[in-house]
């Protein structure tokens, strides 16, 4: 009995030390001394300071793994956060690492860019440099919404300022230029940029700020698919952004609110209301081409994406107006698009605008841009019929018979 009795005793005392040792050894990040009250803080990457919405470490400003532009393919060293900021107050980057805080700041070489490439931020002033070890805090000088991006590998940083728009072919100025979204009141916690009675037609668009579609983070490589660059716009569908991703294609013409909204609570989101239908359009004198690297000219050449090939006004009967092109050699390894004139200020339609039609209509595919993709090396006619009243547009292609 005594033999028992001991033991049980002795199991209990060795659960005991057991359960202890297992909750010291899963026990987080402690940065604050309170055990009454204990601050959990993961490993990972912080924006935080007084022109921020929080001085200290939180959940909340820790920053996310994003996308490398170059490939589209996640980068595991390449960190962003978008974060409202105070103008002329210092913030800080902060490394957790068990129980290693390291706090990091702008370079002596971190500047505004005067000279951004053409598919960089226009609109909007951002800065980039190198990201070093040092008590110096960033700042910006005005309020609003900025974008922060750095990569681990290269130890370059960016700051940009966000200024949301929408761009594409359903949108009114086209793959010109974007169309703003007015930015509301600044706000520490939720930023929100909005437009109103915005006309949309049938067509693909995406979001991007400040008139740029990504920004270089190191560029220094002869290959050019080891570059780094930070997408600045986003794709995918409105209920689910992708930063890069593929053409977002509005199904609905009309009227339209459109919304992009962040908060601390849920990153970046965005929102289309459709409040009112849009006046018939009158196509008559529109003169619409093909453009693109997917098919060739009359003298057989490969066209490209530099102007209109085959421009012309269309036949009409009623509400219906109809293009056509006879005698296409198109390209499997291109692709192309119908356009409005010689630039992009005009209509543009794509694969997912349109219902295929015609013999050789399984002999296409969108990629992400929302291009007709030719599967084979044929050659074509292609009709292109809008219906104004019905808002359908029916692209026709029936190969050529040799």
């Amino acid at each position: 009995m005594k033999k028992s009795l001991f033991s049980n005793i002795f199991k209990f005392a060795l659960f005991f030390v057991a359960a202890a040792v297992i909750v010291t050894a899963c026990k987080d990040d402690d940065d604050d001394d309170d055990n009454n009250n204990p601050v959990i803080v993961l490993d990972g990457f912080y924006v935080h300071g007084d022109a921020t919405a929080s001085a200290d470490l939180a959940s909340n400003m820790m920053m996310s793994t994003t996308r490398n532009e170059v490939g589209q393919v996640d980068r595991t060293t390449l960190y962003e956060k978008y974060i409202a900021l105070k103008a002329n107050t210092d913030f800080h980057i902060t490394q957790v690492a068990g129980s290693t805080q390291t706090t990091w700041g702008p370079g002596g070489d971190f500047a505004e860019v005067t000279n951004p490439t053409t598919d960089e931020p226009q609109g909007a002033p951002f800065w980039r440099g190198s990201l070093v070890e040092t008590s110096d805090a960033f700042q910006v000088p005005a309020d609003g919404l900025y974008h922060v991006v750095f990569d681990t590998e290269f130890m370059r940083v960016v700051v940009a300022r966000v200024q949301w728009g929408v761009i594409g072919a359903a949108t009114p100025g086209g793959l010109s230029g974007s169309t703003a979204l007015t930015e509301g009141t600044f706000g520490l916690e939720s930023m929100t940029f909005q437009t109103t009675e915005m006309e949309m037609t049938l067509g693909d668009f995406k979001f991007r700020y400040s008139d740029g579609w990504k920004i270089e983070i190191d560029t220094t490589d002869t290959n050019p698919d080891n570059h780094v660059k930070v997408n600045t716009n986003y794709g995918g569908s409105v209920a689910e952004l992708v930063p890069g991703g593929d053409n977002i294609n509005n199904a609905e013409s009309g009227y339209y609110t459109v919304t992009m909204s962040w908060s601390l609570a849920n990153g970046t989101t965005a929102t289309l209301e459709r409040t009112g239908d849009l006046p018939l359009t009158d196509y008559s004198d529109v003169s619409l081409g093909l453009i693109g690297d997917g098919f060739n000219d009359a003298d057989g050449n490969q066209w490209s994406w530099d102007g209109g090939y085959g421009l012309q006004t269309p036949t009409v009967d009623g509400d219906v107006y109809t293009w056509t092109w006879d005698g296409i050699e198109v390209l499997s390894a291109g692709s192309f698009k119908i356009r409005e004139g010689e630039d992009w200020n005009g209509y543009s339609f794509g694969y997912p605008q349109v219902t295929m039609a015609g013999g050789a209509a399984a002999d296409f595919e969108a990629n992400g841009d929302g291009n007709f993709v030719p599967l084979s090396d044929q050659t074509v006619n292609i009709s292109f019929e809008i219906n104004a009243a019905t808002e359908t547009y029916t692209f026709t292609v029936d190969a050529v018979v040799k």
